[in-house]
């Protein structure tokens, strides 16, 4: 007997999502067969059967959460019997007997007697003569041309009777408000719920501090857009961002870095994340050795990467193991903003959008094409010095982007 668990993909993950069996009790699978499909934080995958037989009692049915090692089923070998169910039946038989003599005995302690020997007087159902609501003709003539219900009415004539002026009077008041939208509740999923929780411990335990530089990127468009005509492939300002981080990263390892309880490690290759959004919430991908990458093969690879995320089919290794982390809302039209530390990177770049501005150059107004980026510092790894090296070896890569291309 083998038993089908929630597999752990991933450091961060600690449940998942049972999406939808492809298999039911009682048939046949192989190994390496899909069973079952399961959303993590991250991504959905297909769950594979480990061994050949029949699969048992499911655990676990579609839509529920599980830890991490929980039981989602069983397959059984030949000759096997699935002994959950029975002990199910067991579970349910007591609970049953236990309910029915608890019940029994709060119906003798407590409910209350009742003398059953006399019919229970059923109540009338004929109007009675003061029930009936009396109107003029000329106001339920009016109260019909107006689309006034009479029953809303409260008459003004003689004993209470509707009269023309209380069908008028109804008519001339402003409409109702209409009724307020209903609230919704909206279930996490599992990414949402790890975005929460990497949120809090990013914000709490981190000391942030922000910097900010405005950058000249006039020279960078019109390489983009010459590289894009020599090469006649897709190339976003972003892609150049990437390139150009991955490079200044070189110069200063001590920002490509992780805070530890013992020691702050430097990592000796340049992993950048990239903020991607999707329906259910943000994921980084992440490109591998990025300083070694040309600007086009980055621009492939975000997005490449960018599809799988929005699909949900991103692998553990697509994923994991960033060292620095760019988030770009500069398509949004978002000028300016600070992004929250990715742990456990030291650091994020909030990129916003490029735009022509009117700026003094050698005491002249030009216009110029400026973006501002943001970046946000682990305190405990970066001071302000180190931070603001950093963003002065990325600005000679920006401003002057022929550095980035060769």
């Amino acid at each position: 007997m083998a038993e089908v668990i929630m597999p752990k993909m991933g450091d961060a993950m600690t449940e998942g999502k049972v999406v939808r069996w492809y298999k039911k009790a009682g048939d046949k699978v192989k190994k390496g067969e899909p069973v079952a499909e399961i959303e993590t934080d991250k991504v959905n995958l297909d769950l594979e059967a480990e061994a050949e037989g029949t699969l048992g009692e499911l655990a676990a049915s579609e839509g529920q959460v599980v830890q991490v090692g929980g039981l989602l089923a069983r397959i059984l070998g030949e000759g096997e019997k699935d002994e959950e169910p029975q002990r199910r039946a067991v579970d349910k038989k007591d609970s049953i007997k236990k309910t029915t003599g608890e019940y029994a005995e709060a119906i003798e302690q407590k409910a209350p007697r009742r003398d059953r020997t006399q019919a229970a007087a059923a109540p009338s159902t004929q109007p009675t003569a003061s029930s009936r609501q009396r109107s003029s003709p000329l106001a339920r003539r009016m109260a019909k041309d107006l689309g006034v219900p009479l029953e809303s009415l409260q008459g003004t004539g003689p004993q209470g009777r509707i009269v023309a002026k209380d069908v008028q009077g109804h008519a001339s008041r402003p409409a109702s408000r209409p009724p307020a939208a209903q609230s919704q509740s909206i279930p996490l999923t599992a990414m949402r719920r790890t975005i929460a929780k990497r949120l809090a411990e990013s914000t709490g335990p981190i000391p942030h501090f922000y910097l900010t530089v405005d950058l000249d990127v006039t020279n960078l468009l019109s390489v983009r857009q010459q590289l894009m005509d020599i090469e006649g492939a897709k190339i976003s300002v972003n892609d150049f961002v990437v390139r150009a981080v991955a490079l200044a990263l070189r110069h200063h390892p001590n920002v490509n870095a992780s805070w530890g309880d013992d020691a702050i490690a430097q990592h000796g290759e340049v992993h950048i994340g990239i903020a991607v959004s999707t329906p259910e919430g943000l994921i980084t991908p992440v490109v591998r050795n990025a300083d070694q990458k040309s600007v086009r093969e980055i621009g492939d690879e975000v997005r490449v990467l960018a599809d799988k995320a929005k699909n949900r089919k991103l692998t553990p290794n697509d994923y994991q193991g960033s060292t620095f982390t760019i988030s770009n809302l500069g398509a949004w039209g978002i000028e300016e903003f600070t992004a929250i530390i990715n742990p456990p990177n030291a650091a994020i770049l909030a990129i916003g959008a490029a735009e022509a501005r009117a700026v003094v150059v050698d005491r002249q107004v030009v216009v110029r094409d400026r973006m501002k980026v943001t970046m946000s510092c682990d305190h405990r790894v970066i001071d302000g010095a180190l931070g603001a090296e950093f963003l002065k070896t990325l600005r000679q890569y920006i401003e002057q982007p022929l550095r980035v291309v060769v």
